[in-house]
């Protein structure tokens, strides 16, 4: 390894606070100089983790979010320079973490808040759109996924409590969910991130649709005597669920 990579090495871990790398730059400006940076370092984390999980914030209010924050930041700081990705890892952080172990659907809204951080910044490609499945129906072909989706089966109602979180919520949402287990679909038509509850037989033809089955394997994997096999396939179309055909 170069001087100026064990240098660069050195100086990564002592901002990490790692004792002996920290014990390396001992002259007292420099030590304060990087105390300063990683305080600002954690801050800016923090607030990460505040801008990406606003509804888990909201719920458990500013303070009790900080001190989760911190204690999450302080476990796995940042690793990646783009702060708007950080946070893989927070709903199994807050599943154990002890404060919160009286309310556990919280780590189920931080996973979908994860699912909506992922993607918002997922590839661009162009949805397929009801006439592109019409010209390009083929049942022995797939049906390929496109970059944005992302779905979950979890025990507790988190779309519906992050739609209640939603600006264009009615003001009453949250107290007229009803507490069941939810199955969420996440996908981002027309450039922006939509979040809905799916039913067993979207979920069923989704995941054919993951494991590269074709259109016919796929809807044979969804089928149940109440599954309307043309509503399920508009419905997730309309959500720009799958990638449009590459020219």
């Amino acid at each position: 390894m170069s001087e100026l990579a064990t240098f660069q090495q050195a100086f990564a871990l002592a901002l990490a606070g790692e004792a002996t790398a920290v014990a390396m730059f001992a002259d007292p400006a420099v030590a304060r100089a990087l105390a300063v940076h990683r305080n600002t370092s954690a801050k800016a984390a923090q607030d990460a983790l505040a801008a990406n999980f606003p509804v888990v914030r909201a719920l458990v209010g500013e303070d009790s979010f900080a001190a989760c924050a911190a204690a999450f930041v302080e476990r796995r700081p940042p690793c990646d320079p783009r702060l708007c990705l950080y946070g893989e890892g927070f709903a199994a952080f807050i599943a154990d973490y002890p404060p919160f172990a009286e309310a556990p659907y919280l780590s189920d809204v931080a996973a979908l808040e994860r699912l909506v951080t992922e993607a918002l910044f997922a590839a661009d490609a162009e949805a397929l759109d009801g006439a592109g499945f019409v010209r390009a129906l083929d049942r022995d072909s797939p049906l390929i996924l496109h970059p944005a989706v992302r779905f979950v089966a979890v025990g507790a109602p988190a779309a519906s409590i992050w739609l209640a979180h939603q600006p264009d919520a009615p003001a009453d949402a949250l107290e007229r969910l009803p507490w069941t287990q939810e199955t969420v679909l996440v996908s981002r038509p027309a450039m922006s991130v939509q979040v809905a509850v799916i039913d067993a037989a979207a979920l069923a033809f989704l995941k054919a649709c993951q494991g590269g089955a074709t259109v016919a394997e796929a809807a044979l994997a969804a089928a149940a005597p109440d599954t309307d096999l043309s509503s399920l396939v508009a419905t997730l179309i309309a959500a720009g669920a799958f990638r449009a055909a590459l020219a």
